[in-house]
Formats: C-alpha cells, structure tokens, sequence
C-alpha cells in the first residue's frame, strides 16, 4: 500500500481526534499514527488484514451467486409446496435444502452474506448457517444451475413440477 502525503495527513488527523475523544474501537488511533508516520504502510495491512481484505469480487461470481440464490429460493419454494407421498419422498433428497458456500475456500460465500445480511436480499436465507465447510457444494450448483435454466427457457420453472424438483435435488 502507499499513501500520498494528503492521505497521510488525513490519517493522522483522524487518528488525533480518536484519541482526544477517546474512542475505543477496532483501530488502535496510537499504533496507526506510529505506523503512518514511519512509513510502515505495509503494518497497517497486516496488522488489519480485516480492513485491507483481498481483491473484491469478481462481477461473474456475484452474478453466479445471485443465480444460485435465486435458484435455490425457488426450487425451495416449491419443495414446500409439495403434499403426500410427493413430499416425503423430497425429504430423502441429498439436496433438498440450500447448504450454502464454503467459507474457506469460495468468495460466494462472501457475496451471499453481503447479498442477505447486508442488502436485504434473499431474506428466506437469513438465519441460516451458510458455511457448508465443503467445496463440493459449488460444483454440484453448477450443475443444477444449467438444468434449472433450461426449465426456466422453457417456461416449466414456475412453479417447478414435482419432476424437475427431483431432477434438480437428486
């Protein structure tokens, strides 16, 4: 990282007025300004890897998260429409609920708390745990992905046939 002299200036001031109204926050004012002023940009980064987080993400996985979202939203939906010998067998399904993204490992798990938590987006997936610890999850959305598009082409994916939900979650 390399700040400019205004930003530097700037920084400091800020860190000035933290420290005479004396905030307590996630930001230690005094180790900022040290850090700033001896031109050690490179500390500010690592010790606040939180605020200087990697690249953001790219406009194709906020697209694909999106689609996978919107997907799930909908093949749910009509899960829960499902009565009788339908719905109990749905239940045997491996894939009768959305499991969300890796946390570790996949920047759509990123982007769908973004989407849910901080946007408002997709609230029927608020309050669940989205970390699904696994990498296999990605591919097989993906895979559902292009069978659900297709259905969407040909006007079959509103609402989905119980036949397309075992298409899609088996």
């Amino acid at each position: 990282m390399k700040l400019s002299d205004g930003e530097r200036l700037i920084i400091v001031m800020l860190a000035e007025v933290m420290e005479a109204l004396n905030l307590n926050r996630e930001v230690n004012p005094t180790l900022i300004k040290s850090l700033v002023c001896g031109g050690d940009e490179w500390a500010l980064k690592r010790k606040y890897s939180g605020i200087f987080n990697s690249e953001a993400p790219s406009p194709a996985d906020v697209s694909e998260t999106t689609d996978i979202l919107w997907m799930w939203g909908i093949i749910e939906h009509g899960l829960t429409k499902l009565k009788g010998e339908e719905a109990t067998e749905a239940e045997s399904w491996p894939y009768a609920k959305f499991g969300g993204f890796d946390g570790n490992n996949d920047a759509h798990y990123g982007i769908a708390l973004t989407m849910i938590h901080e946007l408002g987006e997709f609230q029927d997936f608020k309050d669940r745990g989205l970390n699904s610890h696994s990498q296999a999850n990605l591919p097989h959305y993906r895979q559902m992905s292009l069978k659900f598009h297709d259905y969407v082409r040909q006007g079959k994916a509103a609402p989905l046939s119980f036949t397309a939900l075992k298409d899609l979650c088996t």
